[in-house]
């Protein structure tokens, strides 16, 4: 609530992968374990050892990136459900199982290659491009590693490497396969339709007779039949309800604003990209290519190597790049690309993506806001110190009803049935409380995703139950008109639908032209079964499809195959083709490390990964960093 922090990725090589999951500052695998005894390892595949060290660290890896999709910290029973634990034990085994198998073919790298790939790694580099052991050495230093086992970490991922290309080098899927893929995909379709509608009759439907509701009754019982309902009474506590028991003081609302400058108070941004060059010369040649036309920002920098992640700093403000870069940046009115100009990292060229001015919020306006979240907070507070008062109430045996009357609860009653979504049934908690708890349970205290608690008695559960036809008669007669006036549409559309095939127009209907619809179009006008129906006539015929309460026609008036002679649609087919070559090397490799696993000697150490899963996932608070 007091500021929000912009994670800023740097798509480093390999080593801050590695090393990103080596500093989660996991504390207590490896240490004591389970008897007394110390736990080192979760599992074998055949001499190759999984840690409990790279098994916690891949677990809080998968758990903080399950995280950052849900927007949340992920529960227990979340990670379970989604098989985090097992997918994450599923992949070490894999890898374990590569590395045994380097290990019998004697497969791995020289200490020059070692040597070689330090030097090259970008994250152990200083600003002249040089190797930096001092960068080095702190890196591996927040990782707990040495040199030695980095080196060993180095070395099972080059082996591993040469093995999987080993695996899949020539791997290629079929040409003819991606020709039939993009063949079904991109072939696109023009028809035209229309929609038949119940002014299309003349005359609207006439009122249906006793026994055409009687036999409209019978024939769709579901339809009238009361669902499965529960009587219960409730009591239910809000932070709303608190409102007027709060006081917030005037000193902590300035506090709290004060505290709060980057929400209130935000200062001109500018939204930026950033290329580092080596030296002032070439940040000159780069800038004459740009301003001669020969080049682009974004081919300058994949000439570079450098992905768009690497060139992002997002939304910065003036204090946050060097005094020089700031100057030209901030200055100017227009988007574009500035500079060379000196950075904090080496001469650069700036693109300006956006201008945010800056947005400043007084006191004054703000207060209000401020004071409901700051009274919100303290509600909330007040409710959750009343639950155990409460939960001791509901012990020594006091009816919802008397809660009612000794405390701030309040009482309601509800029909709920699995339907019922409106007042408290609008809380997910209430709903999936009322739909489990059966007439006889104990009433608990259960909380609300707004700070609230809520207790439910059910007094009574009404079996589902057909209602007497007199009761849904309305229903039952606007039912069968509704049935009636679809079938005399299909009706006259079916009569369409031929004549249109011998030659004829659609005659006084609105037509509607669709051009080059593809499989997955979507248009809103029309149900999507049509679509699925004109992919599966021919040119010249006509199709009939009911929509909710009219009818549609439409003719297909011609195929428009995949052209794959077309440079577009040339690069289409080698981009399919690439995915589909990378798929089946993927599976290859997959089968491969499979078998690899069932005919080496594995074993997991079942108790030590539980004890793992509990301490990461039971009360897990999002990652160790």
């Amino acid at each position: 609530m007091l500021g929000s922090m912009r994670a800023k990725k740097k798509n480093q090589t390999l080593v801050w992968i590695i090393l990103g999951l080596l500093v989660l500052g996991l504390i207590g695998f490896g240490g004591a374990g389970l008897g007394g005894g110390i736990i080192r390892s979760v599992g074998q595949v055949g001499d190759e050892e999984i840690t409990t060290e790279s098994y916690g660290q891949a677990l809080n890896a998968a758990l903080s990136n399950l995280s950052q999709q849900f927007g949340r910290n992920v529960t227990a029973a979340e990670a379970q459900a989604f098989g985090v634990q097992d997918q994450v034990l599923q992949g070490l085994l894999t890898t374990a199982a590569l590395d045994n198998e380097n290990n019998r073919l004697g497969i791995s790298i020289g200490d020059q290659a070692v040597r070689a790939e330090l030097l090259n790694t970008s994250a152990f580099q200083g600003l002249d491009g040089s190797f930096d052991k001092a960068s080095y050495e702190f890196a591996l230093e927040r990782a707990n590693l040495t040199p030695s086992e980095y080196e060993v970490i180095l070395r099972k991922q080059a082996a591993r490497a040469f093995l999987q290309a080993a695996i899949v080098a020539g791997v290629k899927t079929q040409g003819t396969q991606t020709q039939a893929l993009l063949a079904f995909d991109r072939e696109t379709r023009d028809f035209t339709w229309a929609e038949l509608t119940a002014d299309t009759l003349g005359a609207p439907v006439a009122a249906p007779t006793d026994a055409q509701i009687q036999a409209q009754y019978e024939a769709t019982p579901e339809a009238y039949t009361a669902p499965l309902t529960r009587k219960i009474t409730y009591v239910w506590l809000t932070p709303d309800m608190l409102a007027d028991q709060v006081d917030v003081d005037e000193a902590l609302i300035q506090e709290s604003y004060d505290l709060q400058s980057d929400r209130f108070n935000k200062p001109e941004q500018r939204s930026l990209e950033r290329i580092i060059f080596g030296s002032e010369q070439e940040a000159i040649e780069a800038r004459n290519l740009l301003d001669a036309g020969s080049a682009t920002f974004d081919t300058i920098a994949a000439d570079r190597g450098l992905a768009p992640g690497d060139l992002d700093l997002g939304e910065v403000t003036r204090g946050t790049i060097s005094t020089e870069a700031a100057k030209l940046v901030f200055d100017t009115d227009a988007t574009g690309i500035v500079g060379p100009v000196k950075s904090s990292l080496g001469p650069a060229l700036f693109r300006i993506n956006a201008i945010l001015a800056e947005d400043i919020t007084p006191y004054e306006d703000a207060r209000a806001e401020i004071l409901g979240e700051l009274a919100g907070e303290a509600a909330r507070r007040l409710v959750s110190e009343l639950v155990t008062d409460i939960d001791d109430l509901l012990a020594a045996g006091d009816t919802l009803e008397v809660l009612a009357t000794d405390t701030d609860m309040q009482l309601g009653e509800i029909s709920f049935t699995a339907d019922t979504s409106d007042g408290i049934a609008a809380y997910e908690n209430f709903r999936t409380a009322a739909n489990q708890s059966q007439k006889g349970d104990f009433p608990e205290i259960v909380d609300l995703a707004d700070g609230g608690i809520f207790s439910l008695r059910v007094d009574a559960v009404i079996e589902p139950a057909l209602r007497p036809l007199d009761t849904v008669k309305d229903q039952v007669i606007a039912d069968w008109k509704r049935a009636e006036t679809l079938r005399l549409l299909t009706a006259k559309a079916e009569q369409l639908k031929t004549d249109i095939e011998a030659g004829a127009s659609f005659g006084s209907l609105v037509t509607h032209p669709e051009v080059a619809a593809r499989r997955s179009a979507f248009i809103e006008a029309i149900p999507s079964s049509l679509i699925t129906r004109i992919f599966e006539t021919g040119t010249g015929k006509a199709i009939v499809v009911a929509g909710d309460t009219s009818v549609f026609v439409a003719r297909l008036t011609q195929v428009n195959a995949f052209d794959g002679s077309t440079e577009q649609n040339t690069a289409l087919r080698d981009a399919v083709q690439k995915q589909l070559d990378a798929q089946l090397g993927s599976d290859l490799l997959a089968v491969f490390a499979n078998a690899l696993r069932d005919t080496a000697d594995v074993s997991i150490n079942q108790p030590a990964i539980n004890q793992i899963n509990t301490q990461l996932t039971g009360g897990y608070a999002g990652g160790g960093m």
